[in-house]
Parts: C-alpha cells; structure tokens; sequence
C-alpha cells in the first residue's frame, strides 16, 4: 500500500507541474508600456502625479498587439475619484519624504533616481503600471484592479515586475493622521487572481510586499504562470494597520513588464 500510495503522490505532483509549465511551443511577448503610444497614456503627458486628477475624463489603455487592456473604476459623486485602475506613469523618486503623499500618488520608488520622468521602470525604462485600488470586507463594493485580453481569447501571464510606490512607502514605514506606519506583526500581501473565459476563477498567487523593516524597494519578479490561461486578471492589495473602514495604508503598487504566452 505504501508503494501505490506514493506512487499516486507522485503522479499528482508530476501532473500539477505540468500544469503550471510554460510551453516553449506557443510565442510570447511582454508588454513593456514603452513608446510614443504609452507616452501619450503616460501621467507625465497628462501633467498630473495625482491619480484622480488623471482620471477625470475617464482612462483606459490597450496593447495592440496581445489586446491586453484595461479601464480605470472612477467614482463622480463628488467629483472625479479613482477607486481601482492601472495607470501608465513615468513618475520615480527615491525621496518618500518629498513624494510621499495621497497627490504624488503615481510616483515609483527608485533607489538611483536621477530624473523624476526618466528611468523608473524596470530595467531602466521609462513607463510602468501604477496599480491603485483593493478588496476586503469593509469594503464599498470590489474596487480591485484589473486588465482582459479585449478580443476573449485566454492566454497565459508568465510573471511581471513588481515595486512599491513612494506613496506606499511612506506611510508604511512613518504613517499619517490617517495610518499608523507598520507594526511589527503587519504584513502587507498583493495577489492576483485568474478568470478563464467563461468567468470562473482559475487560481490566485499572492506575494508579500511589505512587512515592518522589509519593503519591496525595486523592481522584482512576481511568478504569475500558476493563474494558468485567462482572460483577465484581478489584482488586490490586503494588511497593515486596519479601521472599521477597512485597511488605511494606501492601496497602492506598481508593475511593469508583463511577459505573455498566447
């Protein structure tokens, strides 16, 4: 009985990596946000590092080669108020202090910032995604962002890059009138969660982005193979100091570089 029921073990182990393997036969790219197109959808050609601001008018983007695409949640009731979406930005700075409040919201951290426009993203390159927006049980309906393949056809997000912004780190590590900084139990997760064609959920992979003392501070591979082919994406952020209105850090990453299997 100890020989089969190993051998089940293995067999199941050996069929779930398959699963999540990358097959070398289907071509791939990766979506970078750079070039005059993504400048122009860029919070820098907009004249804003406020991300309501941005969004005013509403805001959506595509890449037209993998149709992956996205639309901001906006709330007007009061005036324009982002409540989820993913931003094109060029913004960086290693000065949290400076850049470190809710109206420099699109500001990446970058450690070797020499221009506030230029060499933010990840591997040195201009434009990222500022991810804004999250879901949990004080929330005010699901405020997640998210990107679909427009055209529905299911493909496979390989891995991204992901980063903190100057915004986040701020009040994580020295809080506001708003938000205690991180204690030393919190820990602050991102996840994303996988949607297949006929809507139902394929997985969620998760990934920490904070705890107190330990930042994500740079540009860093976030594996997302394990979501398998989808048709959209959700991502949340979760943790930190809480209220009876849900998390008070701000709900705030970034991602660049979004590598494709079709």
């Amino acid at each position: 009985m100890k020989n089969i029921s190993l051998f089940t073990l293995g067999l199941a182990a050996s069929l779930l990596s398959a699963c999540n393997e990358v097959d070398d036969s289907r071509p791939r790219s990766v979506v970078t946000f750079e070039g005059e197109s993504w400048n122009a959808l860029s919070a820098v050609a907009y004249g804003e590092a406020y991300s309501s601001a941005m969004v005013a008018d509403g805001y959506e983007w595509r890449d037209e080669a993998s149709s992956l695409s996205s639309r901001a949640l906006v709330d007007y009731t009061y005036g324009a108020y982002i409540r989820g979406g993913m931003l094109v930005s060029s913004y960086n700075s290693d000065d949290v202090a400076t850049y470190g409040d809710y109206s420099k919201d699109l500001y990446v951290y970058n450690a070797s910032s020499t221009s506030t426009t230029q060499g933010g993203g990840a591997e040195g390159s201009d434009n990222f995604l500022i991810v804004v927006g999250n879901y949990d049980d004080f929330s005010n309906g699901d405020e997640r962002a998210e990107f679909f393949f427009a055209d529905g056809r299911e493909r496979k997000i390989l891995e991204c890059q992901v980063n903190s912004t100057t915004y986040f780190l701020n009040i994580a590590q020295n809080g506001n009138p708003f938000s205690a900084p991180l204690a030393e139990d919190d820990r602050v997760v991102i996840s994303a969660t996988g949607y297949d064609s006929s809507g139902v959920e394929t997985a969620t992979v998760t990934k920490t982005l904070a705890r107190k003392g330990e930042y994500v501070k740079q540009w860093t591979p976030w594996d997302l193979s394990a979501l398998g082919r989808v048709v959209k994406v959700r991502f949340n952020i979760e943790g930190g100091p809480m209220t009876e209105w849900g998390m008070t850090t701000p709900k705030y990453f970034a991602i660049d570089n979004i590598a494709i299997e079709h």
